[in-house]
């Protein structure tokens, strides 16, 4: 058999398997390819997620045409909503520096915000963990066949299901590690470091050889120091612009700061504190307030002033003071 005979008997094979495959069996394909090949990640992501929708959608609503499938997805995603709550409570107290309750708004605000990446990073996360379950669930199934157990055709619609579910476990981690450089606004390769760098040191330091333990106290130590001089140069107001009015470079200087700062998370508490000053707050108050600043009544006798300042972590200043009005003094 010669050479070319041979080469087209390869692609005649390899035609056969392409045609054998499901949709979501060749976008996993393609997206496995353009890893390897293009060596992009984010081509592989999204390729990933369509195709894990193309495979996943029809037992989803499959799930929901049914009254147990329906309750267990309501369940799911209202777990998801309260810890959406509550973190998006925490993040608002963070910002500025009151109860999520005074500031309803903002709250609701940072709710949406925080919503998308929660629900499809505890989906995809759900998705990741089955992937570990399935092969094993395979493997049940050829195991109970002989015994008569008809439920084998479940696996026998797609081409080579062991090989597939091997190949979405390890395209879905792909797509956790790209979604979390996102987030944490790092390259893909810092954060493969930090998770290989996290596993080794869940060792016991004292487990370990001498060498090994003086060199985790070094980067310890630096990551130390790292951490205290970033804390220092954010704490520094930044200015920029050679001069013109006091309040376009203000806002100007804001700007930058949003586009200087990385991550989704580190973004959006630039953007809830933003909110709260634009939407959120008065302009007029009974209680007497700073020029350029805003105000939300918080009781009676007391109000968060809200202020453009650039020293502050999020661009704005929060301050807590008592209300001073016509009517109401408040209490010595």
């Amino acid at each position: 058999m010669s050479w070319q005979e041979r080469i087209r008997g390869i692609v005649k094979r390899g035609q056969a398997i392409w045609f054998n495959l499901s949709t979501a069996q060749k976008l996993y394909l393609l997206a496995l390819t353009s890893l390897l090949v293009l060596q992009s990640g984010w081509l592989c992501t999204a390729l990933t997620i369509v195709a894990l929708t193309v495979e996943f959608w029809p037992k989803f609503n499959q799930l929901w045409h049914s009254l147990a499938g329906k309750a267990l997805i309501l369940i799911f995603y209202a777990t998801v909503a309260n810890f959406v709550l509550a973190s998006a409570s925490g993040i608002v107290n963070e910002v500025t520096m009151v109860s999520a309750n005074q500031l309803n708004y903002t709250h609701n605000f940072a709710t949406l915000i925080y919503l998308p990446p929660w629900a499809l990073g505890i989906t995809l996360a759900t998705l990741l963990a089955l992937q570990l379950f399935l092969p094993l669930y395979i493997i049940f199934l050829l195991l109970i066949k002989p015994f008569g157990s008809d439920r084998i055709k479940f696996i026998t619609q797609s081409y080579s299901p062991l090989l597939t579910a091997l190949l979405r476990f390890v395209l879905s981690s792909v797509v956790m590690i790209n979604i979390f450089a996102f987030v944490d606004g790092k390259p893909t390769a810092d954060i493969v470091d930090d998770i290989s760098s996290s596993f080794s040191q869940s060792q016991p330091l004292s487990v370990k050889p001498k060498e090994q333990q003086e060199q985790v106290i070094e980067q310890l130590s630096e990551q130390i120091e790292q951490h205290t001089e970033s804390k220092a140069l954010d704490g520094q107001p930044s200015v920029r612009g050679d001069g013109g009015d006091e309040g376009d470079t203000e806002i100007a200087n804001a700007v930058f700061s949003f586009i200087d700062t990385k991550g989704y998370f580190e973004r959006s508490k630039r953007l809830i504190a933003l909110f709260a000053y634009n939407f959120e707050a008065n302009s007029y108050s009974r209680c007497e307030k700073s020029e350029n600043s805003k105000v939300v009544e918080l009781n009676d006798y007391e109000v968060v002033e809200i202020a453009l300042d650039n020293s502050m972590p999020y661009g704005y200043s929060f301050i807590v003071k008592a209300c001073h009005s016509p009517g109401i003094k408040p209490p010595m």
